[in-house]
C-alpha cells in the first residue's frame, strides 16, 4: 500500500512543482527545466499509481473499478456517474500532452490561449480537490489541503504574471 500513497503524493508534488514553474515561465519567459522534469515526473508517477491502484485495490479488474469509483462518487454527490473513473485517464493525458508541449516549444506553450490555460487548471484543481480532499483520508487531507492552497497561489494572477 506504500507504493500506491507514495506514487500519488510524489505525483502530485511534481502537479505542484510543475505550475511554480509555469508561473516562473511567464515571469521570465524562461522554461524552469527543473519545473518542466517536476511535471514530467508527476505525469508518470501518477499513471504509476493508477496502475498500482488497479493491482493492488482492484485486482486488476476495470470493470470493478469503474464501478466502485462510481459507488464512492454516489456516496459523497448522491449520484455515481459511470465514467467518473475516465476523468482520471483524461487528467492525466492532457498533463501528459501539456508537459511535453512546454518541453518541446516553451515559447509556443506561452501563448497559448487564456481559455485553455484555465481549463487545465480546472480540471488540476477539481482532481486535486476530490482526490486529495473530499475522497481523502484525514491524514490525506491534512496534505491535500495545503497542496490545493499552493496550487491556488501558483495561478493567483500577479502583475509581473
Amino acid at each position: 500500500m506504500i507504493a500506491l500513497y507514495a506514487t500519488i503524493w510524489l505525483s502530485l508534488a511534481g502537479l505542484l512543482l510543475g505550475e511554480f514553474g509555469r508561473r516562473r515561465h511567464r515571469q521570465t519567459r524562461i522554461a524552469p527545466r527543473w519545473a518542466q522534469a517536476a511535471s514530467a515526473a508527476g505525469v508518470v508517477l501518477g499513471a504509476v499509481h493508477s496502475v498500482v491502484a488497479l493491482a493492488v485495490v482492484y485486482g486488476w479488474n476495470h470493470a470493478r473499478a469503474v464501478e466502485l469509483t462510481a459507488q464512492r462518487a454516489a456516496t459523497v454527490y448522491g449520484f455515481g456517474w459511470p465514467s467518473s473513473l475516465y476523468v482520471n485517464y483524461v487528467f492525466l493525458a492532457w498533463w501528459a500532452a501539456d508537459t511535453v508541449w512546454w518541453w518541446r516549444s516553451s515559447e509556443t506553450f506561452l501563448r497559448r490561449p487564456a481559455a485553455l490555460e484555465w481549463l487545465w487548471r480546472l480540471l488540476a484543481f477539481t482532481m486535486v480537490v476530490n482526490g486529495a480532499v473530499i475522497f481523502g483520508s484525514p491524514a490525506g487531507r491534512v496534505a491535500g489541503v495545503p497542496l490545493t492552497i499552493g496550487l491556488l497561489f501558483a495561478w493567483w494572477p500577479r502583475g509581473d504574471s
